[in-house]
């Protein structure tokens, strides 16, 4: 059967992108654009992953990697996100028997690459991931999967708007005061941190994005006003809080955002704890139940990347009285 092959070149990657219909979308049109749908259907998507052999864990396990090679080559934030996506995707779209255990980090390379060629002016050479990968798989094979991820997914680069689009608009009152410009880092940091936490972990990946932004917001107003005496930065989080539950009223989220931020606390507290396990060399299996269907892993390259605001966000959540 003749394949249609797709060079691996930014020119031709450019020019493909035009049949994606890429819409450079206004912050302030976020409310009426379109979400992605590409893993609501979470039976179709757990099936795919069993009849290729694969788990949750197998995707984390890669997933986690990716996460080291995007900061590795210093891409930027948005292409983690794409290339995520693309690997969700591909995975739901693929003809049988096209992934499996032995190329799944290839997939991941894969994908990441052609994010990284979507979104960055400077993008890795197909050696760089060769290398990343311990020889795991060789620039002809990152052609060859590229060409049937692109067909997989029709050219389709971009499906919708990622959990950070969300985050980024809801909290433009904290960009804007300049009097609140250190706790609006602090704030990101772990509003990223545990965003691309929630890409990772089995528990939140069918969730949508809208829903995942709206209670990582409320989570961290939740955290970071406890205790807080400034009226100023107070009232600055109250403000972000009445913004994203107007939206999520709108859109009917409300019911979702308590089970959410559980879930949320959850898997930062299992992190904190897996790694303790992992420091001790023991098992990864855990003792503290954070969460049904928990434990989970360790994930190394996410704590890496995020070590000191994990660590607080953790202590914070602590201190918090229940």
């Amino acid at each position: 059967m003749k394949k249609n092959y797709i060079p691996s070149s930014k020119v031709d990657l450019e020019c493909a992108t035009i049949k994606s219909k890429k819409q450079k979308v206004n912050n302030e049109d976020i409310i009426e654009y379109p979400e992605s749908d590409y893993l609501l259907d979470a039976k179709k998507y757990r099936l795919k992953l069993a009849d290729s052999g694969l788990n949750s864990i197998c995707r984390a396990i890669v997933l986690d990697w990716l996460i080291g090679v995007h900061r590795k080559f210093q891409f930027r934030p948005a292409t983690l996100y794409i290339s995520i996506n693309l690997f969700d995707r591909f995975i739901i779209n693929s003809a049988k028997g096209l992934i499996n255990c032995d190329n799944l980090q290839l997939v991941g390379a894969t994908c990441l690459h052609v994010a990284s060629k979507y979104e960055d002016m400077n993008p890795a050479v197909l050696m760089d991931y060769c290398i990343m990968s311990n020889s795991e798989f060789q620039p002809k094979d990152m052609i060859e999967m590229e060409a049937n991820l692109l067909n997989s997914l029709q050219f389709k680069i971009i499906d919708g708007l990622s959990v950070l689009d969300y985050i980024d608009y809801f909290l433009k009152p904290l960009y804007n005061d300049k009097t609140v410009n250190l706790l609006s880092t602090s704030y990101y940091s772990c509003a990223t941190y545990i965003t691309e936490l929630a890409l990772l972990h089995p528990t939140l990946i069918f969730f949508p994005v809208s829903l995942i932004s709206i209670s990582i917001i409320i989570f961290l107003c939740i955290v970071y006003s406890n205790g807080c005496k400034d009226e100023l930065v107070n009232n600055t989080f109250k403000q972000i809080k009445n913004k994203v539950l107007a939206y999520a009223k709108q859109n009917n989220l409300v019911k979702d955002i308590k089970p959410c931020i559980h879930i949320i606390t959850g898997i930062i507290k299992e992190q904190f704890f897996l790694e303790k396990k992992v420091k001790i060399s023991d098992s990864s299996e855990i003792s503290y139940q954070c969460q049904k269907d928990l434990p989970f892993i360790f994930l190394k390259d996410l704590t890496s990347k995020w070590k000191n605001t994990y660590r607080t966000l953790f202590h914070r959540i602590s201190t918090i009285k229940k």
